[in-house]
């Protein structure tokens, strides 16, 4: 039995995005397909997008820490000022 690794991993990348999408558009008022096309569009990758929203919601840093955090995070700025703008 021979396995395809190459459309096993693109299928599990594939179902990953679905889920991480569906979490974000709960969390926010967005759908999930017009979170996937911010997503696409942000070109952040779903680790760092993760990583602004941690930071985003960590109580114990001020918003001084929380903004040079987010600056060091590849795409972190572009994607939370797109990301307020799809919410206001």
């Amino acid at each position: 039995m021979n396995i395809n690794w190459d459309a096993l991993a693109k299928k599990a990348g594939q179902q990953t995005d679905r889920q991480f999408n569906e979490e974000i558009a709960k969390l926010t008022s967005l759908n999930t397909s017009e979170m996937d096309r911010f997503m696409a569009e942000s070109s952040i990758s779903n680790a760092n997008a993760v990583k602004v929203l941690q930071e985003i919601s960590d109580a114990t840093r001020s918003n001084n820490q929380k903004a040079a955090a987010i600056a060091s995070i590849e795409k972190g700025v572009a994607f939370l000022v797109s990301l307020v703008g799809k919410l206001v």
